[in-house]
Parts: structure tokens; sequence; C-alpha cells
């Protein structure tokens, strides 16, 4: 979408500094905001970008989807997208840590710095919406269940069934995953000690990828810490916020009976959060080119309207 990604003025912040490594948020304003010198009243639209929790960068534009980008111009939003540690060099409670960071420096620090970069807008930190793709996805509901101090109003999650404790959370694994494994131990013994990775643009290392799904250990770099799970998220969470899952049905990575039992349990747990299910045909990132005026878009935009207004 990087098209549209003009559209909007683009700044880059530090919300957090370990061993010497910037985690940077890249925010979004729209240029006819940007440009109005009207006061105006910003809501946030929180974006975790995709890719397994293994590669991606902020906004990347090859999974970005059109339909978010259209709803900050048409809401006057502010898009801030951060980077935070990726898999296997970081173990899958750091980024929870990373995103604890996160939301802390939204609510610290953000507000100032956008009104001094653009002095007639204002944060409005009670509308704030968490929004990602994939594993961006699952950060999203994360932020919901884990971090109340964020105060999501709602949130955005597509493809997101890759929950730890999901057993239809699955891929086909190789008929002989020796090589493959091979190549997955090659990558971690390249490690060393203490290496921080923030920003792997698409395709790169999607090979490891590949060999990782083919030998199903993608469980196995997210680690067995309780707090990566759907289980854990449910049970801590007070109070979820209306939520917003959109499936493909032929999606071979996030498999819609993955995102179907994910969906079935938050509901389980929480029927008294509003909850809508978008299944659509297509594979994963089906949605990317589809912009607000895709009817189940605009059904799921409605929805989101109603709570983030």
């Amino acid at each position: 979408m990087a098209s549209a990604l003009d559209r909007f003025e683009r700044v880059h912040f530090v919300y957090k500094t370990l061993n010497g490594v910037d985690f940077e948020a890249a925010v979004l304003v729209p240029k006819p905001l940007a440009a109005s010198g009207e006061k105006t009243k910003s809501p946030l639209l929180a974006h975790f970008h995709g890719g397994f929790l293994v590669l991606g960068t902020i906004l990347e534009p090859v999974f970005l989807p059109l339909w978010p980008l259209e709803l900050a111009e048409a809401e006057n939003a502010i898009i801030v997208s951060a980077a935070y540690r990726l898999l296997p060099e970081a173990k899958g409670p750091e980024i929870l840590d990373d995103l604890k960071d996160y939301w802390a420096w939204v609510h610290s620090t953000l507000p100032s710095l956008i009104s001094a970069q653009w002095p007639h807008i204002s944060l409005d930190l009670e509308r704030i919406a968490a929004i990602g793709e994939s594993a961006g996805g699952y950060l999203s509901l994360q932020s919901a269940f884990q971090f109340p101090e964020a105060k999501v109003k709602v949130v955005l999650a597509q493809y997101c069934g890759l929950f730890p404790d999901i057993p239809e959370y699955t891929h086909q694994a190789a008929e002989d995953p020796s090589e493959a494994n091979a190549f997955v131990d090659n990558y971690l013994a390249s490690i060393k000690p203490g290496a921080i990775r923030l920003l792997t643009p698409f395709p790169e290392l999607l090979p490891f990828v590949e060999a990782m799904v083919k030998t199903q250990r993608h469980r196995e770099f997210m680690g067995d810490d309780e707090r990566m799970t759907l289980n854990y998220g449910l049970r801590v969470a007070e109070n979820l916020p209306p939520i917003w899952v959109i499936q493909g049905t032929e999606d071979e990575l996030v498999v819609k009976p993955a995102t179907d039992a994910m969906v079935a349990r938050i509901r389980k747990a929480h029927p008294e959060t509003p909850l809508l299910y978008s299944v659509q045909p297509g594979g994963h990132g089906f949605d990317s080119p589809h912009g607000l005026s895709e009817p189940y878009v605009a059904e799921g935009v409605e929805f989101v309207r109603k709570y983030w207004a």
C-alpha cells in the first residue's frame, strides 16, 4: 500500500532504548489533517505489524491493508505503528515487555510529541483502537487482554488465531523435516548472545519462516510462558473491549479452524463482549487491496465506530 502511505505525513519517534538499541514507532498523520491548521482532537489507531512475530517492519507495505489507512483518513485519526523484538532472537515474553513499554509511552509521552510536531492536533487517548494483521492481530488482542492501562476501546484483528494453546493452529509438516530442521538449527546457532532484531523487511528471513512452518517449531520459539497463551489472556482480562476479527477461508498460514476456535473461546469466556467475526473467501492477507467500500469492511467499520466514537 505504498501509494496510500504517500497520503500521510510520517515521522518516527523512539519509544524506548534497550542495550543501545532504539525501538521506534512510526506516526502517520493524514496530509489534509496535518496541513489544515484547524484545532483537532484525533483518535489513535495503534498498529502492530504481522510476520509470525519473526519478520516484518513497522507499517510493512507488503502486509498493511488499504482499509485501515482509509479509516484513519475518514476519522482524522493518527496511526502509530511500533517496532518490537522478533523471534527467535527474542523470547515471547520479551515481546510482551515491549508492548507494555509501548503503551506506557503512548500515555506518558506521545501526546506531547504529537502537539510539538503538529500544534493544532491533540491526541484523544479516550479513543484508542488497537489493530494488526496476523501476528499484529495477536499483539492487538494481547494489548486488550493483558494491559488494561492501554485503555483500548476496540480491537481490530485480522487472521490472528496463532496463540500457542490453540490446538487447531498447526501447519502441514514436511514428510522429511530433517533438512528444514537443520536450516533452523543453523540459524539459531548463528545468533549472537543478547542480539536484538527489530526490523526485517519482507521477504528477508522468509526461508527461515518456511523452514519453521515445515518443522512446526513456531510454538517452540514463542516459548512456554503462559502469558503467551489465549487461556491466560482470557483469565486475567477483567473487561474486554469490543473485538472485530477478520479471517479468510483459504488461509494456509493461520487456518480458519484456529481462528474459529479462538473466537469461540473468547465468546465463551467473555459473553458480554461485543464480537464481530467476518469470514471471507481468500488466503492470508486477502484484505490487503480492500478499501472501506468493501461490504464486509463497511460492516466492520460501522461496528468499530460504535465504540470508537
